[in-house]
């Protein structure tokens, strides 16, 4: 169904409605308190214009998930706890967890510098590029700018341009004394990644993590997603009216630091498992480090 937008950048209220109606009802909600919660989120997507919303909650062995709104404004589609959505940084974790699972196989130290794995590492403070350590960079402590994101394609060599990339950014603090959030970090953790596995991060998250815990609804590659399943758009609010936010794909040197898709139901299943109530792929002294 193709909806023609009015001028405002709004859909009509009546389309709006209907849509809100036509995926999970409120009324359809056995559990009271869970049907309470989802009430709230209703009213407050109405009044803050938000487009859609999926919902899980894991509580004492149970599992509650449910769907609101749409997918894209432009093109609406009712969202389930199956609609698909960008993880953001969730997917820091996720490249965390691999990192641990390496440490833990004695493939990687966290203490040791980023060089013993990089050896061509570059930074614009020398001194950092060779003290810096896997530790620092999953801590959000190496003190370079973070905020920085550049696209190199989707070639196998797209993370290794951006790690070089990244030797450009000024070193704002000293290594190890701040916390700041650091996306740049886990662009070169990713790498780290790579260089140690000797495959291609996508590769070796799937295969080490993905798979063995089941996320059969967790995707990296924008491929996987658009031509298969439903997915939501990222949208964005202007002078009161609200649009689609466009690119949709961050790039592939972001897959780490932000590029998962997963849907509600497969991120619960996650949580789960750090919570300690999944498969033990990764030991639980390790979940707690981090």
């Amino acid at each position: 169904m193709k909806l023609r937008l009015r001028k405002s950048g709004k859909l009509p209220k009546s389309v709006y409605n209907r849509i809100m109606n036509t995926n999970t009802s409120l009324t359809s909600i056995k559990d009271p308190k869970f049907r309470t919660i989802c009430g709230r989120i209703v009213k407050e997507m109405k009044r803050l214009q938000v487009p859609g919303v999926a919902i899980g909650i894991y509580h004492k062995g149970k599992e509650f998930t449910a769907g609101f709104g749409m997918t894209s404004i432009e093109h609406p589609l009712s969202v389930t706890p199956d609609t698909l959505f960008q993880t953001g940084s969730i997917s820091k974790t996720f490249t965390a967890t691999l990192m641990m699972m390496l440490v833990e196989q004695g493939r990687v130290y966290l203490d040791a510098p980023v060089r013993k794995y990089i050896k061509d590492f570059k930074l614009q403070d020398e001194s950092v590029a060779r003290q810096v350590t896997l530790r620092h960079l999953l801590t959000h402590t190496g003190g370079w700018v973070g905020d920085y994101f550049n696209d190199f394609g989707n070639g196998e060599d797209a993370l290794d341009k951006m790690v070089k990339d990244i030797s450009k950014l000024p070193q704002i603090q000293p290594l190890g004394t701040i916390w700041s959030y650091n996306n740049t970090g886990f662009n070169v953790a990713s790498r780290v990644i790579e260089v140690v596995t000797k495959k291609p991060y996508e590769q070796a998250l799937q295969e080490n993590l993905l798979d063995p815990l089941g996320l059969n609804m967790t995707y990296l590659y924008p491929s996987d997603v658009l031509f298969t399943h439903r997915f939501v758009v990222g949208h964005y609010r202007k002078e009161g009216n609200i649009h689609v936010a466009r690119p949709w794909a961050i790039g592939r040197a972001g897959n780490g630091v932000g590029g998962v898709v997963s849907t509600v139901k497969d991120l619960l299943k996650y949580a789960r498992f750090h919570m300690g109530d999944g498969d033990r792929i990764v030991m639980r002294k390790s979940l707690e480090a981090m």
